[in-house]
């Protein structure tokens, strides 16, 4: 049977930037990034290699990092009855989700019952999801249980429950290296945003790479943030990983993404490209 294992912080295209990993800044017409979202997904996040080195379950989360995400939560839902909030244009991606990575219909408003196994296109309230090639898991993530989430055939995408963060994950067809698999994600942020001012690329010792930046939606022009990134699920087969949050709510899902973020792995075993 094939396993899976938690993606570690050197490797995770969004979790890559440990204090010694030694990445490198290139390209982009953007300068480095600090703060937000942004910071959270490219800085050193706590709890990847350490969850695999110590054996914790997938899908677990340290009680640190939960005690991060509840007071940030706290936060969010305290700023979001501020007539600052209230009086602003807001990213709603249940009705326009930013579908960088693959095409996927947009959250449905409810969800199956929780015994039932979604299929191809089905939604879900949070919980692990898998993406699968040729019958073998090859990548899983886990997202928060107020999420909707909707699972494809070669992807996994959510959205919060206030509808202002959106995160896919899938596995790139047709690309050849992670160079190529950048430049398709541009194709499909270029798609949904406009206005796009990317920060330097980042890459790993490891070799993944992850875009950062800043765009406007090309339907509602709300302000977003942005972080997808590309690396190797092993035996060649690629995927992509990325998160589309509200310009003026990113400083309060930091922790929600590290969250997220800590819980995907890929398989040991990976399905042949």
């Amino acid at each position: 049977m094939t396993k899976l294992h938690i993606l570690g912080v050197p490797t995770l295209v969004l979790l890559m930037l440990a204090p010694n990993a030694m990445a490198q800044r290139r390209g982009g017409g953007g300068g480095a990034v600090s703060g937000g979202v942004r910071g959270a997904m490219v800085g050193g996040l706590v709890g990847g290699s350490e969850g695999a080195e110590t054996g914790a379950k997938v899908g677990a989360v340290a009680g640190a990092t939960r005690a991060a995400v509840d007071r940030e939560a706290e936060r969010r839902a305290e700023y979001q009855t501020s007539a600052d909030y209230q009086n602003a244009p807001r990213s709603d991606f249940n009705t326009a989700p930013p579908q960088v990575l693959a095409t996927a219909p947009p959250a449905a408003a409810t969800a199956p019952p929780a015994a039932t196994a979604p299929a191809a296109g089905a939604t879900a309230s949070g919980g692990e999801a898998l993406i699968r090639k040729d019958g073998k898991p090859v990548i899983g993530i886990t997202y928060p249980s107020d999420w909707k989430q909707t699972t494809g055939d070669r992807y996994v995408s959510a959205v919060s429950a206030d509808g202002q963060a959106y995160s896919m994950i899938a596995t790139l067809e047709g690309a050849a290296d992670n160079q190529a698999g950048i430049a398709k994600v541009k194709q499909g942020l270029e798609k949904y945003l406009q206005d796009i001012k990317y920060d330097n690329l980042t890459k790993t010792k490891r070799g993944a790479l992850v875009l950062t930046g800043t765009g406007k939606g090309k339907k509602s022009g709300v302000a977003v943030v942005f972080a997808a990134g590309v690396f190797d699920t092993g035996a060649g087969q690629l995927a992509g990983a990325a998160f589309v949050v509200d310009a003026r709510i990113e400083e309060h899902y930091k922790e929600t993404v590290r969250q997220i973020c800590q819980t995907i792995r890929v398989a040991d075993q990976p399905a042949a490209k």
